[in-house]
């Protein structure tokens, strides 16, 4: 097998987020209406243990949260040659997130959090030219976090958890007989079936990778109240690096093919195509099943911001937040079938920074109204948007409102629309370059219930 055919499968294990890079935001009803601004002043229902685990500090009694945000993506392929745009073929995509936290003493909270961090979905329909490099991809990254936090001073708040990572990755990928060699010694090496007349796109095997893999990190936060008003705050989630251990699968696609008479394999007489490649499916060959392992870096990111009282019912709002994902330049890929060989796929992420800024108005006890504006830079450099994921350069809108229903129990809900600036991006091998100019888009709808008791 060629060995770009398992780069291009490769390529896609980390790039499927809604966010920066690969990751997700949006993992509270609460702060996703403000935009996810939350470094000095979280939302009190115990979704700090994400946001600035300090936020659980000088909580009382006992809290439990719990939501779900709803992915909607949209986006295209148009290609530069035919002007022909394919559509993502998407479903709705749902993020859940737990949250509980319980009050020790006046200065002392504890709390355990389940949320997702990075990771979402990518849909191809499997006539698009990108199914080479992948149609279907699919990464989810669970944390679950116990977390304490200590009210220092009256005014200083700090919070710490350790989180358990467990993730899964599920990829898929059509092989392109065209570019094969052919397995023959009566053709010179390196021959290929294009050379003997198989057209470009034709698909020969289908390839389904799952693997998965755990780990841990560390999430730890502070809050500063510099005045009855004013407050600042930031946070810091380490990076972890996990081995995914998990198996690719091949399954034959027949062409119906046959070489021409003339072909130098058995000349004067018609060779079928599928009886020559099946052979390559058998142990030890080159789309034959097996162990595969690679390495993933989850980013470290972390935010800073404030939070200023204009009066006793708006508050105002804004966050800088920094994601490394330069830890992400390269991936490992080792394979226990000896038929394919080992390799290093280049990625080259690039640091990214967000502005987010956030607003809520509380009118009455009963209703808060939230709003917020974020803007971020792309983390994928251009020789590595593709199908798997074209991400880019962003600007996202959102607004909640959150309502009283009884003197304990709240309930949210949040919208949020992406729109991300056009970026032209490959759906062949990266020799190939860049071919064409993905467009995206994005709806969110998050609903959640916090209780206090």
């Amino acid at each position: 097998m060629r060995r770009f055919v398992w780069l291009a499968l490769f390529a896609g294990v980390p790039t499927l987020g809604a966010a920066q890079g690969f990751g997700l935001y949006e993992l509270g009803t609460c702060g996703m209406g403000r935009a996810g601004v939350a470094a000095a002043k979280p939302c009190p229902d115990a979704s700090a243990i994400f946001y600035n685990p300090a936020g659980l500090a000088g909580l009382s009694g006992n809290h439990l949260s719990g939501g779900v945000t709803v992915v909607q993506a949209l986006g295209s392929f148009t290609d530069d040659r035919r002007a022909i745009a394919t559509n993502l073929t998407n479903p709705l995509i749902p993020v859940p997130n737990l949250y509980f936290s319980r009050a020790l003493t006046r200065d002392a909270t504890i709390g355990l959090g389940v949320y997702a961090p990075y990771g979402l979905e990518t849909h191809w329909p499997t006539t698009f030219d990108g199914r080479f490099l992948g149609y279907t991809s699919k990464i989810r990254s669970i944390y679950v976090q116990p977390t304490i936090a200590y009210q220092l001073h009256e005014r200083v708040k700090v919070g710490v958890g350790v989180a358990y990572i467990h993730g899964n990755i599920e990829l898929n990928q059509r092989v392109d007989l065209s570019t094969q060699a052919v397995p023959s010694g009566s053709v010179p090496p390196g021959t290929t079936f294009y050379n003997l007349g198989i057209p470009f796109g034709t698909d020969v095997a289908d390839v389904t990778l799952t693997a998965s893999g755990n780990g841990f990190a560390v999430n730890a936060g502070a809050i500063i109240k510099v005045t009855d008003r004013l407050s600042i705050g930031g946070h810091w989630l380490t990076r972890k690096t996990i081995a995914f251990d998990g198996d690719a699968v091949f399954t034959q696609i027949l062409t119906g093919r046959t070489l021409p008479l003339n072909n130098p394999l058995n000349p004067g007489t018609p060779v079928p195509v599928d009886g020559l490649v099946t052979p390559l499916f058998l142990p030890g060959q080159a789309f034959a099943s097996g162990a595969a392992h690679t390495e993933v870096t989850l980013p470290s990111q972390g935010s800073v911001g404030f939070s200023y009282d204009v009066n006793d019912a708006w508050t105002v709002m804004a966050d800088y937040q920094y994601v490394v994902w330069g830890w992400f330049y390269e991936l490992p890929v080792t394979f226990d079938n000896p038929g394919t060989p080992d390799f290093i796929l280049y990625e080259g992420y690039k640091d990214t920074h967000g502005i987010r800024i956030g607003a809520e108005f509380e009118p009455s006890i009963d209703f808060i109204v939230r709003a917020g504006f974020l803007h971020h830079t792309a983390a994928a450099p251009a020789e590595t948007v593709t199908p798997l994921l074209p991400e880019g350069e962003r600007n996202e809108f959102t607004v909640g409102l959150q309502s009283r229903l009884s003197r304990k129990l709240r309930a949210d809900i949040a919208y949020q629309y992406i729109k991300q600036n056009d970026r032209r991006g490959r759906v062949h091998a990266p020799a190939v370059g860049n071919t064409g100019v993905y467009k995206f888009s994005g709806h969110l709808v998050a609903l959640g219930l916090s209780l206090t008791f």
